[in-house]
């Protein structure tokens, strides 16, 4: 069985603290395998391959501390590697919890909770209420809904991995760049950051819909 090193409560008051967590996850993968991740999007399929090394395949409650813990430092890397790659940011409140944090880009609207994501990559199944999947505004979600349903569909062990959302997430993504780059050569104008306000009004009006 993998061994699980010391790390961050997942429901302690420093909770906000997002690199913590990423780097103990760092630790874990390294005390595993041996090999270090450094936050390339090439290291994902290592995450993946660090959880499948865990012998209790957990399909319990989400809110078990051990558990919750492999999710949480796993979510944060996956978050972090994100965040790395594209202009975005981590919306962490202190004290929250980590299926709450959330990764908000910053000129496409776009907002995703990656320890939820990592739920769903640990049980194996969806998570409804976990916010695992990449939110958009009701359009573009319509729209990319139609591209990702275009593509060959992925297996229950391949969806069920980090690889396969940062694969989308990627194409995702790249659709976004696309109809962005026609926006700026149309109207000559640089792309606008998406506020911190739009991506709260929406998350709230998504709670009251629940």
């Amino acid at each position: 069985m993998v061994s699980i090193p010391p790390g961050p409560d997942p429901e302690a008051d420093d909770a906000a603290n997002v690199e913590e967590y990423a780097e103990s996850c760092v630790r874990a993968v390294h005390r595993s395998l041996g090999l270090t991740l450094d936050y390339d999007p090439d290291t994902i399929p290592l995450l993946d391959h660090y959880l499948s090394l865990l012998a209790d395949r957990p399909r319990t409650a989400t809110r078990d501390p051990v558990r919750g813990l492999v999710a949480a430092i796993t979510g944060a890397y996956f978050g972090e590697v994100v965040r790395r790659q594209y202009p975005s940011r981590w919306v962490a409140p202190a004290g929250s919890h980590p299926l709450d944090w959330r990764i908000e880009f910053t000129y496409w609207f776009l907002t995703f909770h990656p320890v939820a994501v990592a739920w769903e990559v640990i049980l194996r199944r969806d998570v409804p209420d976990g916010g695992a999947g990449f939110l958009l505004d009701e359009a573009t979600r319509e729209q990319i809904a139609e591209r990702l349903d275009a593509l060959p569909g992925a297996t229950v062990d391949d969806y069920f991995t980090f690889a396969q959302r940062l694969e989308t997430l990627v194409l995702t993504t790249g659709w976004l760049a696309e109809r962005e780059a026609r926006e700026v050569e149309r109207s000559g104008r640089p792309p606008a950051a998406v506020s911190a306000q739009r991506y709260a009004r929406f998350l709230e009006q998504m709670k009251a819909e629940d």
